[in-house]
């Protein structure tokens, strides 16, 4: 279908590509978790948080320092690693070439 169109044809494909590729990046949903595993978090492929566990034995401590600090760990490790997948599944797109980060 695409043949004799050159260029375009490529360009076309390409842009197709980058809406699965985008699709699926969305749908994603990864975790992250604690250094000490107590509390784990769940942020979508489009950095929103949607969701947040704390360990029964965290929650029990009544350690509110304790607390703030294994959240922000879970949540900055799930957002870690959704830039990560992010910036995998783009390099799918441009044969593994480095944009210099424009995807990070």
């Amino acid at each position: 279908m695409l043949k004799g169109l050159g260029e375009v044809g490529n360009l076309m494909k390409m842009q197709r590509e980058m809406k699965n590729i985008q699709k699926k990046i969305k749908k994603t949903k990864l975790e992250g978790e604690s250094s000490d595993g107590s509390v784990k978090a769940t942020v979508s492929g489009e950095f929103v948080l949607v969701d947040i566990s704390v360990s029964d034995e965290l929650a029990k401590s009544g350690d509110a320092k304790k607390i703030e600090k294994m959240v922000f760990s879970a949540v900055n490790d799930a957002i870690n690693k959704v830039r990560d997948f992010s910036a995998e599944e783009m390099k799918k797109l441009t044969g593994g070439m480095d944009l210099g980060g424009l995807f990070k």
